[in-house]
């Protein structure tokens, strides 16, 4: 078989659509984008061609790998945004020859580590990044379901929040959110926002998306867990999306408070991811 692994163009954009869709069809969750999904994900995760590489045979796309590039440290840090192979070309090894095509040009840039998620049940494609090097590095859980109606005590004022203050935010944190998620990601994406309030101090913010039905944040400052106040803006998104199933995805493993605290509004932890690194 003939190939040719290239990095990718903006002029690849329809091959690249009807690859992922080919490569996933299958995939342990089945997806399917379209191109204003596929403009939107490049968009969010700050996907960048020249970092992102494909396999060609006979012009046909048959294999890719995608990358974000963000700074940290004032080093760029890279995302493996999603990695797909049709099914007619599996078992080639083109994942790892792609990452040797792509990891000498990553080194010239000084970029200081890759990041991935794999599916932990996918363990074909965990082997694979583990003989190019990657180490997992956390588990993240994946909820879905439909949160369920409860009377809550008004503790806390909840209404729009309107500016993301990620350093006031921050200090609400016990944990890093994934990729999909981070501060960069929010700002481009500039999801939906509720704050509560006490006495007019934001002490608990909710970050989601009414269009895909899905949840990006909760947190609440730690004086004031325990105290209902994520049990309102839970209850205050279900008002938004009543009956309706939602997603909350690549929570870190060790958030065992905010483990329970979903299961007990109504969302179920279905499949898990594992993040994995690879320093350079």
């Amino acid at each position: 078989m003939s190939s040719k692994i290239r990095q990718l163009t903006q002029s690849d954009f329809p091959k690249l659509l009807e690859a992922i869709n080919a490569a996933f069809e299958d995939y342990i969750v089945p997806f399917h984008l379209d191109v204003e999904q596929l403009r939107q994900k490049i968009r969010i995760e700050d996907i960048d061609f020249a970092w992102s590489v494909g396999t060609f045979v006979a012009g046909k796309l048959v294999a890719f790998m995608l990358h974000g590039l963000r700074e940290l440290d004032h080093h760029p840090v890279v995302y493996n945004g999603g990695t797909g192979v049709l099914p007619g070309f599996r078992g080639l090894g083109l994942v790892g020859k792609m990452y040797d095509y792509l990891l000498p040009l990553l080194g010239q840039h000084q970029a200081k580590w890759i990041v991935l998620e794999a599916i932990e049940s996918n363990q074909s494609a965990i082997r694979a990044y583990e003989k190019t090097g990657f180490l997992i590095s956390r588990k993240l859980l994946c909820f879905n379901g439909v949160i369920q109606s409860a009377k809550v005590e008004e503790v806390a004022t909840i209404q729009t929040l309107s500016n993301l203050s990620w350093t006031l935010l921050q200090s609400f944190w016990d944990i890093l959110p994934s990729w999909q998620s981070a501060p960069q990601s929010m700002d481009t994406l500039r999801p939906n926002a509720l704050g509560a309030y006490v006495n007019g101090e934001l002490v608990g913010y909710i970050l989601f998306s009414l269009g895909n039905k899905r949840i990006y944040h909760i947190a609440v400052a730690p004086e004031f867990r325990g105290k209902g106040v994520g049990r309102q803006l839970f209850q205050a998104l279900r008002n938004e999306l009543p009956a309706e199933n939602i997603q909350f995805n690549n929570i870190d493993a060790k958030a065992e408070e905010l483990k329970l605290f979903l299961e007990k509004q109504g969302l179920v932890n279905g499949i898990n991811q594992l993040e994995m690194t690879k320093v350079l």
